[in-house]
């Protein structure tokens, strides 16, 4: 049986809470972690009309990726939206999670599939996150013991790796031990030399887990002092982080680029501000609103931006240094990335994923007048 937790833990091994911004709100914002699940619905937003299909669907999950619950509330009534609709989905026994910047920032995530759309190539962070502090631990059991060990520090959190789990080296030698007075050995005599056959086992854990890692190995060992190394790891640069910056090869203008992404996004129109004739060797992207970024794309050497949305006065600061922008839409960066990368989530799940076919981008009305 697929629960709600094993959602919750599917896009963590995807996309882990740990890299959401500070700000952010995500994880299980909603609902009941032990609740069954056959049906995921996935869509940028909450709104009544996703309510609406994830009833019509049967989906017992919205999997969002804009949080319902975004700053802390004092109540929950039908006074407001966001009540309105956590209400109406709690009434059905719905829960909802939310995959925000953690879903932005990850390795496969949006903003990696966003730049393959593009056609980026070497894309890395254009905002690295900080590197998470990891730890390597090695324990050493008898052969017959060693799957219970294993099992037992996989339960607790350790050997993730990116979208894989269980990740571990094993290998075979021999334990040497001398028990000593009062000792009572699971293996060998007491009082002499014992020479046993013995596997290792090392494996990776991050910080917050170590704790629960170690006791968990120990728990399951039959040794009654197990030999257990913990390493520190220094963590090489990371390949997740907020936008990516890569090249393009070959280099072609502003206006082709600008081209590419309205092909690939399935858009009448975008927005450029720039040169259309300049050439573009080296762009950066970010899904969604794209501010605050002209640092690091200024350091990466980019002639230019895709983004979906940028405020007046960042816009200009960009164009008057030669950087040329590209505005495909907020909802539409999002949701075109979002939309490719549905299938690895189904993969993860454990259920059937459903992309949301009702919702639809807000600011998509054009008006001229009559």
């Amino acid at each position: 049986m697929t629960t709600v937790r094993d959602i919750v833990e599917a896009v963590d091994r995807l996309a882990p809470w740990r890299l959401a911004e500070a700000w952010d709100n995500v994880g299980l914002l909603l609902g009941d972690s032990g609740a069954e699940v056959r049906r995921v619905l996935l869509a940028l937003d909450v709104t009544e009309a996703v309510c609406g299909e994830a009833e019509a669907v049967g989906a017992e999950v919205v999997l969002a990726h804009h949080p319902l619950i975004f700053q802390p509330v004092g109540r929950l009534t039908a006074e407001t939206r966001e009540g309105r609709l956590a209400l109406r989905l709690a009434r059905a026994g719905r829960a909802v999670i939310a995959a925000h910047t953690n879903l932005d920032s990850a390795e496969g995530g949006l903003c990696d599939l966003l730049a393959r759309m593009v056609g980026l190539a070497e894309t890395e962070p254009l905002q690295p996150a900080p590197a998470s502090p990891r730890h390597k631990v090695v324990v050493y059991a008898p052969e017959e013991a060693l799957e219970a060990v294993a099992e037992a520090a996989f339960a607790a959190g350790a050997g993730r790796l990116g979208p894989y789990t269980e990740v571990a080296f094993e290998s075979t030698g021999t334990g040497r031990f001398r028990p000593g007075p009062g000792a009572t050995p699971a293996a060998g005599e007491a009082g002499r030399t014992n020479r046993i056959p013995e596997r290792r086992l090392e494996t990776l854990v991050p910080e917050p887990r170590l704790g629960a890692v170690l006791a968990a190995v120990r728990r399951a060992h039959p040794y009654e002092e197990p030999a257990i190394d913990c390493y520190p790891l220094h963590e090489a640069p990371a390949a997740t982080g907020l936008g990516r910056v890569g090249t393009l090869k070959p280099s072609r203008t502003l206006a082709e680029t600008a081209d590419n992404l309205k092909q690939a996004l399935g858009s009448e129109s975008i927005r450029l501000a720039g040169d259309p004739a300049a050439t573009v060797e080296r762009a950066g992207i970010l899904t969604g609103s794209g501010g605050g970024m002209a640092r690091a794309l200024r350091r990466a050497g980019c002639q230019a931006y895709v983004t979906g949305e940028m405020k007046y006065h960042d816009l200009s600061a960009l164009a008057a240094d030669g950087i040329g922008v590209i505005l495909g839409g907020h909802w539409r960066t999002e949701h075109a990335a979002l939309a490719a990368w549905a299938p690895r989530l189904a993969e993860a799940a454990g259920a059937e994923v459903v992309l949301s076919e009702r919702e639809r981008d807000p600011a998509a009305w054009h008006y001229s007048g009559r």
